[in-house]
């Protein structure tokens, strides 16, 4: 039996089994089409779980870097208008009777104060050094970094523990390069960069 517009016909055994086929097909076809639809969703939510997570290890990968720092290359703060013995350039740096590249890694006390009236109660500042440009040649060294203008305390200076520094500067009470040294102010004393580095060392070398 059959339903038509005129109701329930009979059909012959034929009809029945091309019947039965076409229900068959019919049964199979929306089979797998439901099928595609299941395996077109799971590999859009696939696609989209990866772009998520590539997201994410970009977000990741963009706040555990370390940008360059704004002062880079840039002198040390003077503390204000100054006077300076000599005006910063690679000429005189040529003067200078110490010059290295150093990491900060401690703050002390001053390392040229006396305990007199001429004390100023610098920080003593201990550097990895990577490269002596002139008057050196240990690991590390203890120098007092000098504010031009006024006394800077410990907690004030412009520098911390990981700071890379480009430092010059002379023994404060004459003697050799390193007897209680003083690191200059006026540009003497700089923030690290490449390209300032690689001019201290053409010029401490010629």
């Amino acid at each position: 039996m059959v339903w038509n517009a005129g109701g329930w016909v009979g059909v012959s055994d034929g009809g029945d089994v091309h019947l039965e086929q076409t229900m068959q097909i019919h049964t199979v076809t929306g089979s797998l089409l439901g099928l595609a639809l299941i395996l077109a969703a799971c590999s859009s939510d696939a696609e989209s779980t990866a772009s998520r997570q590539s997201s994410d290890r970009s977000a990741v990968a963009s706040a555990g870097s370390e940008p360059a720092p704004d002062n880079e290359g840039s002198p040390l703060p003077d503390g204000g208008a100054v006077s300076c013995v000599e005006s910063y350039s690679l000429e005189t740096l040529q003067n200078r009777a110490f010059a290295f590249d150093g990491t900060v890694v401690r703050m002390g006390p001053s390392v040229s104060d006396r305990g007199d009236d001429g004390d100023l109660d610098l920080a003593g500042i201990t550097f990895d050094v990577r490269e002596w440009f002139v008057g050196g040649d240990a690991d590390e060294v203890i120098v007092d970094l000098q504010s031009v203008g006024e006394p800077t305390a410990e907690e004030a200076m412009p520098v911390q523990v990981g700071t890379r520094l480009l430092v010059s500067g002379e023994p404060r009470w004459e003697g050799a390069p390193l007897d209680s040294p003083i690191a200059w102010g006026c540009g003497f004393s700089r923030y690290y960069d490449e390209q300032t580095a690689t001019a201290w060392r053409e010029s401490t070398t010629k």
